[in-house]
């Protein structure tokens, strides 16, 4: 009997979303399958971290809270630049926290939006992260 060869459906890209509130989990898995993408759930930043170090080039944008359980959503940018530098990272919060904003400035962050945000905005930084577009700085600027 001939050996067959069979071709395996290309992985959908994935987005990581770290946010320790299930309903915002929900809405932005929602929004990110109606693009014809894979979400990530987690719910905490050392959960985001270590989602980032198993699933490497899969991953095509993070989107993470600020305010999580474990370790923040800065800390845990902070370290997700370090294991993949080239990750588009946007934190969300519904109002940073004090002491945050200069530690916030030095990240290199493809967006921080403000809680609540419209999906809108959403939808442009993760079709712009999917198709690799140029830089998500350009396709969508901070919402503040």
């Amino acid at each position: 009997m001939p050996e067959s060869s069979t071709v395996q459906p290309a992985a959908k890209q994935l987005v990581l979303v770290a946010d320790d509130e299930p309903a915002m989990q929900e809405l932005l898995s929602y929004v990110i399958h109606q693009l014809g993408l894979a979400a990530l759930c987690v719910g905490d930043g050392a959960a985001a971290v270590a989602a980032v170090v198993a699933q490497g080039d899969r991953l095509v944008c993070a989107l993470m809270d600020i305010v999580m359980p474990i370790m923040n959503g800065v800390d845990a940018a902070k370290a997700i630049q370090q294991a993949a530098p080239s990750l588009p990272i946007v934190l969300m919060s519904g109002g940073v926290p004090e002491g945050y904003t200069e530690r916030i400035r030095q990240l290199r962050l493809a967006a921080l939006l403000d809680k609540p945000f419209q999906i809108a905005t959403v939808r442009t930084l993760l079709r712009a992260a999917a198709s690799n577009s140029a830089t998500l700085e350009k396709e969508a600027p901070y919402e503040r």
